[in-house]
């Protein structure tokens, strides 16, 4: 199947949905290990505490007590308030009758609950998307449109055959001609009638003429095209993919 460029595009929205929906997954991954690291670290300090008011000694053992270095620099502990930002579960203090209710809190900006979450899959996902799209640029800016057989391509912009490594060809102008007619017509197969009254209109008889023209073509169709004239019935010339 023939790459178009629609079938770039897809990739490229394929790749970068990806790439979106895998940052989102580890921040949101990340924010979930912050609410459970701020959990097992508060409720390890409560369990220590013994008095009920916060006291720098309580921020430092909660603090030492979270496994994730960079949210030791931005958490803390304090009384429980209904806040909706970043934020461990409410835990009772169980020393009191009073029922005190403590809570970790992370002042971390989105930007920073970003740079702790790994993005490292939606990076690659990005890159390759990057890759993907240089790559289409510098295949589509050197594909050249036309008819493709074998390894030969009949270019529609300036109707000539090139090779895979996109070289031109060199055929005489009857070559040439017979390569176009073989290229543009049904199943690659032409008539020896209609050959000659294309080529020679003039001549009576010109099949000593197409016999020379199709011995000397056919080491270029093969050498250049992986390609293989052959006469069907006497009549009949067919170009074919050589096996």
């Amino acid at each position: 199947m023939k790459l178009k460029p629609i079938h770039s595009i897809l990739v490229i929205a394929f790749l970068l949905t990806c790439s979106v929906w895998a940052s989102f997954s580890s921040y949101n991954h990340t924010q979930q290990d912050i609410v459970n690291d701020m959990n097992q670290a508060l409720s390890l300090t409560l369990a220590e505490k013994t008095e009920g008011w916060i006291t720098p000694d309580t921020i430092r053992n909660y603090r030492s007590h979270l496994k994730m270095e960079r949210l030791k620099e931005c958490s803390f502990v304090y009384y429980a308030m209904d806040d909706k930002g970043l934020c461990s579960r409410k835990m009772k203090w169980g020393k009191t009758t009073n029922n005190l209710e403590f809570q970790g809190f992370a002042n971390c900006s989105t930007a920073s609950v970003f740079a702790m979450s790994d993005q490292r899959t939606s990076g690659l996902l990005a890159i390759m998307a990057l890759l993907w799209g240089i790559g289409s640029v510098f295949y589509f800016n050197h594909r050249k449109e036309g008819i493709y057989f074998g390894t030969l391509l009949l270019d529609d912009s300036d109707q000539c055959f090139y090779d895979l490594k996109h070289q031109p060809v060199k055929l005489t102008p009857m070559q040439d001609q017979l390569m176009r007619m073989f290229f543009h017509s049904e199943n690659h197969q032409l008539s020896k009638q209609e050959i000659c009254e294309t080529l020679w209109p003039k001549k009576p008889d010109a099949s000593e003429t197409l016999y020379t023209l199709i011995r000397r073509l056919k080491p270029i169709a093969e050498d250049k095209g992986n390609l293989e004239i052959v006469s069907e019935r006497g009549k009949d010339y067919c170009l074919r993919i050589k096996e």
